[in-house]
């Protein structure tokens, strides 16, 4: 029997090892914490998919697999993997009745599914229970891998980091090492396969709407076992992000559709100013509405904090009766919708398209490494559907956990090895959350929705400074070392994938989908099909190919893109 090792335990962990223990894999899930909740409630931890208040899948009456797809590859600006962005349409329809199957109950009407509108989508596709889907998929998951756990089939280690890849001297992976979160104790755990399902997060910025403890710990594990990233350069930020006192509720997401409700933006000086940007106004895609917004800001037009209005006027009864979950974290915010016509909103980080390159299976380029959801990259190309996270997670979770279970020879090793303890910096001077609060406050001004050569070689000599003053951080002892050592680890981890993120903008001399840079404010044909991967350490252009091995553009491989500038 192979040994599957999975990091991360929100959908796409939970959905991966539901489907390698089914394949008869001897499963071992290692996440940092349990998200385990009878009720819903709004937390700074726990990830995304309980979070998310619906998916999208081509099951309403008229829809289809192939609209899904148009608008997803539309969406993302024409830079999505094509074959990854058809597999994600694909099974997200599946994905509906495979919930349905272990007891989930989407809301329905006389004429079938109940959906909702996303912006950039060409019908209203999202599936929907209330505006808590995630979290009553989460509770199905739960209780589907408890069952598994209570038979034998899977092992959970709560309180464990992943801190290494073990590979063997072929380059394949044969293990994980991981840390005690409270003790700091290091163990090696063999295994044939990992799956790294943990959650990119867009935590080098503030604000963020990642969970504080989504720090790109999949993204880092993978890139230093030499793993290729692609689309590094493609971060969307969601255009309402509500503006909050409160740290938990700063960032949390006012769902789009409520702009497909009546909701409008308005700047301070009551202006709707929308459609100055786009024909769609605020019903265009997130890209665009946050682009709108940031300009309000970067030119005065905003709010002193940065944010602008968001008129709910005309849909505070849809809020109240429709959204439940979204007016109970208003409330809780100190915003009550039933009251109060206005929210101050701004653009928040919200999501990584970029992340570890796979292919249709959710292998990486190393053998035995798999990779699912926001860790993984090329499914969006320059920006994400709203709606198509949650889904991405669950169906690439779905397939990593298929195919790594049969990805290896059975285990030879069953043993978990001690091999000690970590040891963490205590001499230097430089606090570790001074240069956290520094590195995400720096990359959304240089390195955020509107981007520049000035700025983002700005962004980049800010890096090399917090590097430097990483290396001179103390860590306190006793009861406050373990958790300052998870921070250090954190800031480790977001300064390597801020690293990537700097770099591929820099390269991308276009603006596409999510990617805007004021000095190449145009779309450019030379750039069309092509993503930028990060291999060994250095970054080059990639073509993405169609089913058949041809690009609509008629680049094969070994074929040299004629127009494409060299990246060195």
């Amino acid at each position: 029997m192979s040994r599957v090792i999975i990091v991360g335990a929100g959908g796409a962990g939970l959905t991966a090892a539901i489907e390698a223990a089914e394949a008869d894999a001897d499963v071992v899930l290692v996440t940092k914490a349990i998200y385990q909740q009878s009720s819903y409630r709004w937390a700074s931890v726990g990830g995304c998919t309980w979070k998310t208040h619906a998916f999208n899948a081509a099951v309403a009456e008229g829809d289809s697999v192939e609209a899904h797809i148009r608008d997803t590859i539309a969406g993302g600006a024409d830079a999505n993997d094509p074959q990854l962005a058809q597999t994600l349409c694909e099974g997200s329809r599946e994905l509906v009745f495979w919930l349905e199957s272990i007891g989930l109950n989407f809301e329905k009407t006389d004429n079938g599914f109940a959906t909702r509108p996303f912006g950039g989508c060409g019908a209203p596709r999202g599936v929907h229970l209330e505006d808590r889907l995630g979290f009553h998929i989460q509770r199905k998951l739960d209780e589907k891998v408890a069952r598994l756990v209570a038979a034998g089939r899977v092992t959970v280690y709560s309180g464990l980091r992943g801190t290494r890849l073990l590979l063997n001297p072929y380059g394949q992976v044969c293990g994980l090492e991981a840390m005690s979160v409270d003790s700091l104790e290091l163990l090696e755990i063999p295994g044939e396969a990992v799956i790294l399902a943990d959650g990119g997060g867009a935590s080098m910025y503030a604000p963020s709407a990642a969970s504080m403890d989504k720090t790109c710990d999949g993204l880092a594990l993978g890139l230093q076992a030499g793993a290729d990233a692609v689309d590094m350069e493609f971060v969307q930020f969601h255009p309402t992000g509500l503006a909050s006192n409160v740290l938990t509720f700063d960032g949390t997401l006012v769902e789009e559709a409520v702009r497909f409700d009546g909701a409008i933006l308005l700047n301070r000086h009551d202006e709707r100013f929308m459609f100055r940007h786009d024909e769609r106004g605020e019903q265009a895609t997130r890209d665009v509405v946050s682009r709108g917004i940031y300009r309000e800001l970067i030119e005065g037009r905003a709010y002193d904090d940065g944010s602008v209005h968001l008129d709910i006027s005309a849909c505070r009864d849809v809020i109240a009766t429709q959204y439940p979950a979204l007016l109970e974290r208003l409330v809780q915010a100190g915003f009550d919708p039933r009251r109060e016509t206005v929210l101050p909103i701004r653009p928040t980080a919200h999501f990584l398209m970029g992340g570890l390159r796979i292919d249709t299976k959710a292998q990486t380029s190393v053998p035995g490494l798999y990779a699912a959801g926001e860790t993984a990259g090329g499914v969006h190309g320059a920006n994400r559907l709203g709606g198509n996270g949650l889904s991405e997670a669950l169906v690439f979770g779905r397939i990593a956990g298929r195919h790594a279970a049969t990805s290896g020879s059975p285990a030879t090793d069953d043993g978990i090895t001690v091999t000690g303890a970590y040891r963490a910096p205590s001499t230097g001077t430089e606090s570790v959350d001074s240069v956290l609060q520094a590195l995400r406050q720096s990359m959304y001004l240089h390195a955020g929705p509107i981007r520049s050569h000035r700025g983002l070689i700005k962004m980049l000599g800010i890096i090399s400074v917090l590097e430097d003053r990483t290396r001179h951080i103390g860590l306190g002892t006793g009861s406050r070392a373990a958790g300052q050592v998870q921070t250090y680890l954190d800031l480790q981890n977001l300064l390597l994938a801020s690293k990537t993120i700097v770099e591929a903008a820099l390269r991308r001399e276009e603006s596409r989908g999510s990617h805007f840079r004021e000095d190449f404010p145009q779309r450019e044909a030379e750039f069309e099909g092509l993503a930028t991967r990060l291999k060994e350490g250095q970054l080059a252009w990639e073509p993405y190919m169609h089913v058949g091995g041809i690009h609509p553009g008629g680049i094969r491989p070994g074929d040299v893109h004629a127009d494409a500038r060299a990246m060195s």
